[in-house]
Parts: structure tokens; sequence; C-alpha cells
């Protein structure tokens, strides 16, 4: 499922390699999607991107940084047929014959560090850093909602619930069994919905927000772990949820090296399932 080289040169109208080589003035995009487009990065750090993007990873994420740092960027172009839609396009690493996505930001953890209060400083300055996060390109389209690795944008639009579907009424109102487990293990009261103004408290009432969700992004199945923090934890703390299962959720003891050693594992093409338990303890 997900994209090789190849696919990725069948998925796009061109592929560049060499960025200087970007002819940015005949892609098609409006003033606010080029405010947004990752060509920002290209041209304020041109032949330096790889290094700007990568070698932060090198103290944080060692062991994602040796599949990283053999990559090879690419900026991809889709070209529209209509000329009232903009063409799509692509920041990425190629690493090991698997496309990753960096999502550009203008607002990066580096230039703003008090945002994220609850994540782990080792993700922040890595895979957050200088990047607003990063997925790896599948044959169908990402969910922006969640992604198999981490990301400021599925942490910000994720709350457990919008992922694990089965907590929730056609309301979108987290049912009782699951709000009564989690106020008792985090001794907090829980957000139950986005839906009523007695829930938007956000000093009275805690969340969890996902950092990444190893399913696929089609995959809305019993599968996989799914990694959240707490909005009220300033230990910095992540837990993992198995197969979607929040009555087993347990919390990470060394969450950095947990999400470095599977990030290697997902970039060097490993068979088989990477398994986060193995990081896991009861709290």
């Amino acid at each position: 499922m997900f994209l090789s080289e190849k696919d990725l040169y069948n998925s796009f109208s061109q592929i560049y390699t060499d960025l200087n080589q970007i002819p940015y003035e005949s892609i098609k995009l409006d003033d606010f999607g080029r405010g947004i487009n990752a060509y920002n990065f290209i041209q304020e750090h041109g032949d330096e991107l790889f290094d700007y993007l990568v070698e932060p990873f090198r103290r944080w994420q060692p062991s994602t940084y040796h599949y990283l740092s053999k990559g090879k960027l690419f900026y991809a172009v889709h070209k529209s047929p209509y000329p009232n839609f903009d063409d799509i396009t692509q920041l990425g690493l190629i690493v090991n014959n698997r496309a990753c996505y960096i999502k550009y930001t203008a607002y990066t953890y580096e230039e703003g560090k008090n945002d994220y209060p609850t994540i782990p400083l080792a993700i922040l300055n890595s895979w957050l850093y200088r990047a607003q996060g990063w997925d790896v390109a599948e044959s169908i389209a990402i969910d922006i909602h969640r992604g198999v690795l981490p990301s400021a944008v599925t942490y910000s639009m994720s709350p457990i619930y919008s992922l694990l579907r089965e907590m929730a009424d056609r309301e979108r109102r987290v049912l009782p069994q699951y709000a009564e487990f989690l106020e008792a293990k985090f001794n907090h009261a829980f957000r139950q919905t986005y839906q009523t103004e007695e829930f938007m408290d956000a000093d009275k009432y805690f969340e969890l927000r996902c950092l990444l969700d190893t399913r696929l992004s089609d995959d809305w199945g019993k599968n996989g772990f799914q990694l959240f923090v707490s909005s009220h934890n300033t230990e910095r703390n992540v837990y993992v949820v198995p197969r979607t299962d929040v009555m087993q959720i347990k919390k990470l003891s060394h969450p950095a090296e947990a999400i470095d050693s599977y990030a290697a594992h997902l970039l060097s093409g490993k068979e088989g399932e990477f398994d986060f338990l193995q990081y896991a303890e009861d709290f």
C-alpha cells in the first residue's frame, strides 16, 4: 500500500529531484496555496534543505536518522487538467524505495517552543522541529486526521474518539463506559464531546490526542497501534492503545526510543508489524 519510487513517478505529472529545476512560475496555485506551499522551504534553504530537515534527527531519533540520511529529496507536481483547480504538490523524501511526505509550515516548533507542552521533547526536536509533520505516502489519498508517522496536524485534529469510533455514539459523544474508564485511569474529568458548551472548558476537562496511528488510511478496523498524549500531562507521557481497544491503554516507558525504533522499522521495509507493547507498562 505504500508508494515506491516507481509508484510516485506514476502518480504525479513531474517529479523534481534537482530542486533548482522546479519551474515555480508555471505551477498553478492561488495566493493562499502559494503561501502554504512547500516550495517556500526550497526557496528559503536552497541546497541546504536536506540537512535542514534531516539533521535534527541525528541526536533525537538516531535509528530513524540512519535511514533518512540516505534519502533523496523530491518535489512532486500533479498538473490539474481543469482551469479552475490548483495543481497538487508534495515535498518529500525517498527512503529505501519508500516515499515519505513532509508537511511544510512557516510556524515550526523551532520558532515557537511554547507550543505542544505535552509532546515529548525528542519528538518536537526531530519530527516537528522544522516541519508540521511527516507521513509515508500511500496508494490512496492521505487522511489528514491520522498518519503513520508523527504529525502536528494529526495531533491538532484527532481526539481519541474520532479515531476509535466505537467510543462515541451517533451524536459524537463518548459512551459512559469509556468516559468513566478514562477518568478513573487519569484521575481527571474527560472531555466527552465538542458538540455542547458543557465540555468546552479546557482547564476542567482533559483529552487524548493522536501522535500517530499505524493503520493505513483506509483501515478503520481493530488493527495496529494508536499513540496518544494527554492534554493535561506536563510529564510528556505517550500512551499506546493496541488494536483500538482503549480499555487496554498503556503508557510507553521510553516513548522517544519506541517511536524511533518503530519509524526505523517502517523505513527499513522490514516485514511484519512493529510491536509497541514491548515498550509499554501499566499505569
